[in-house]
């Protein structure tokens, strides 16, 4: 595990720290957060008093307690790596595929983990403190050397009847899709008419391009769902996304101000627990 943490950290240009064992935390998709903690120990001689391990030198209690919390938040970021760098973007890649072979996304991902995390410092007893990392998940998408186009969506020749759709709310479950930071949609023929192409990626970073709830009533009380949105089921799972009906996928853009709402990321995926 350890060959493992290494070679992550080392991807992301972040430091290892010796003793860390496993991922600490977890990723909420209903909450958009990623969450990670490390910590550590006052080192103190046999005579119990603090000293620096690195120097030897004797120190007073509250120096020994800001670098017991550095060494601890060193560790919650190692934690939150491991567990970003198994997260899929979208179809074909995680993470830590991207990184390994894009310099670009390596650089900003550093950047993201430094600048974007939040840390909280929870003292776990006299001689140890916890540091607790928040990092909202949208933030990673930052990190993707992507282009945004925004293109149009693809237009069938069948029309339905206009009706003003806020939002799109697909039940995925029992399809075993899960959470990517960037999914797709595809239609019955397999062409894509959701994905990284057709969204604003600045709302993608914001709300992420799909929001993720565990029943019909979370996503209705979404903030993304708005007072009338289109619900449908996906028919299957394909490469990891739904697949429409063609007939849902005409209602969904029956009206042309619907589109607009989708660019937006406006869409909601209702997916097991």
């Amino acid at each position: 595990m350890f060959k493992r943490t290494f070679l992550i950290l080392n991807i992301l240009a972040l430091v290892a720290i010796p003793g860390l064992s496993q991922k600490s935390g977890g990723i909420d998709w209903t909450g958009e957060i990623i969450t990670a903690a490390g910590t550590d120990r006052i080192t103190v001689n046999d005579e119990g008093l603090p000293f620096d391990p690195d120097t030897g030198r004797i120190i007073s209690i509250s120096e020994a307690r800001n670098m017991s919390y550095t060494r601890a938040k060193e560790k919650a970021i190692n934690a939150a790596a491991l567990l970003i760098s198994e997260i899929p973007v979208d179809n074909d890649s995680t993470i830590m595929q991207i990184i390994e072979r894009d310099p670009v996304a390596r650089a900003r991902m550093t950047r993201v983990m430094h600048e974007y995390s939040k840390f909280r410092d929870r003292p776990a007893g006299y001689m140890e403190t916890t540091c607790e990392l928040k990092l909202k998940a949208g933030y990673l998408i930052t990190a993707m050397n992507y282009d945004f186009p925004m293109e149009e969506f693809p237009e069938s020749d069948q029309k339905a009847s206009p009706t003003l759709y806020t939002s799109l709310i697909v039940d995925v479950r029992g399809l075993d899709i899960r959470p990517m930071l960037l999914p797709s949609i595809y239609n019955e023929n397999g062409l894509e008419i959701y994905g990284k192409n057709f969204i604003s990626g600045d709302d993608a970073v914001k709300h992420l391009s799909v929001s993720y709830a565990y029943s019909e009533s979370d996503a209705k009380k979404h903030k993304k769902a708005g007072q009338h949105p289109f619900f449908c089921a996906a028919l299957k799972n394909l490469n990891g996304s739904p697949v429409l009906s063609d007939d849902d996928i005409k209602r969904l853009f029956s009206h042309k101000k619907n589109s607009a709402y989708i660019k937006k990321c406006r869409v909601i995926f209702i997916i097991d627990r």
